[in-house]
């Protein structure tokens, strides 16, 4: 099995440095990094995380929980923490805990016991004193996509309620006065603030808001859209809280031979490879994936250099209308907002 000394010799570079490098402990020049990184891919080193932490020093692993690893969202900016911890020298281990919280506990459990350097966590649940367990044995948090509740932690998100505002009064500037909003789980963070910008924004317009919850206890997305078409005044558009729920409703429009956006404009939350194969391609509010995972990484990293020496920080990033044709826009009306930035 290769060791350090071997990655010193490949490298070209002291001991010493190829161990700063691995560790982290100290910085070294971004060339002698290059050298020890290009090094270690080449003969496969790998650091032997059992030795590290019974000498007491901190793993190279950081863990990563996502409630489902198959969704566009969580598995882009997964892609980007994991490319991101590799070059600052940690490897990830990722988990999704199927939207569970009995399982989201045991496996927050098993990460401290392999002792884990830090946590990067998408929380699905409330009663979150499991996270507050790894605080307390040491292991730093920071929250993705979401705040933890009932727990102080470094948060990144994005600007959910603002966005939901845009997408609304977007529909409302194409002269739509009944528009549903579509959602799948108002009780998490993101959901509920994308309802509450989609209803601020029908108020300010003095429309009444029409949101539709789908789910096991209130019925599928065909079944509630279908009961609002079919009201006394049916909707013109909608707004899909979730790419899940938008595919979803392009199927119902599908089987029911309904045009967009003739029938029926539409407006999804998150982009999806879908959209802009579809016909006709779909308004979508899209999410920073790289700069989300970008930055959870960096204020992990932040985090392990500054133990217990920093306040924790919430990060919110921009989202971008990105304007297609299903919400009514054509031609040279079709321009997206600027790249993303911090709010």
């Amino acid at each position: 099995m290769p060791t350090l000394a071997d990655v010193a010799k490949v490298a070209g570079v002291a001991v010493m440095s190829v161990s700063r490098v691995v560790n982290g402990s100290r910085r070294v020049s971004p060339e002698v990094e290059r050298k020890v990184r290009a090094a270690i891919e080449k003969i496969g080193y790998q650091p032997n995380e059992a030795a590290r932490v019974l000498k007491g020093t901190r793993s190279s692993v950081l863990g990563l929980i996502v409630p489902d690893l198959a969704d566009p969202f969580f598995a882009g900016c997964c892609n980007a923490i994991q490319e991101a911890a590799w070059l600052a020298g940690y490897m990830t281990l990722m988990v999704a805990s199927a939207h569970r919280e009995e399982l989201e506990r045991r496996e927050t459990e098993m990460m401290v016991q392999r002792h884990v350097a830090g946590l990067i966590v998408v929380a699905v649940g409330a009663h979150n004193d499991h996270f507050a367990a790894a605080q307390n044995k040491g292991v730093p948090l920071v929250a993705l996509d979401r705040p933890i509740e009932n727990v102080q932690s470094d948060t990144i998100t994005v600007d959910n309620f603002k966005a939901a505002v845009r997408a609304t009064e977007h529909l409302i500037g194409h002269q739509h006065r009944e528009i549903v909003c579509v959602a799948d789980d108002e009780r998490i963070y993101t959901k509920f603030e994308r309802v509450s910008g989609y209803s601020r924004a029908m108020k300010e317009a003095n429309l009444a808001p029409r949101v539709c919850l789908v789910g096991a206890m209130t019925g599928s997305v065909e079944e509630q859209v279908s009961l609002h078409l079919g009201s006394k005044h049916p909707p013109t558009a909608i707004f899909a809280a979730s790419n899940v729920v938008c595919t979803e409703i392009l199927h119902y429009l599908r089987e029911h031979s309904m045009s967009i956006p003739e029938d029926l404009a539409l407006i999804c939350f998150d982009d999806f490879s879908a959209a802009t194969l579809v016909t006709p391609p779909i308004t979508v509010i899209q999410q920073p994936l790289a700069e989300l995972g970008q930055t959870a990484t960096r204020m992990m990293l932040d985090r392990l250099q500054n133990a217990g020496g920093m306040p924790s920080t919430t990060i919110e990033l921009k989202t971008r209308l990105v304007l297609r044709n299903s919400c009514g826009c054509s031609g040279a009306n079709l321009e997206a907002e600027p790249r993303f930035s911090v709010s």
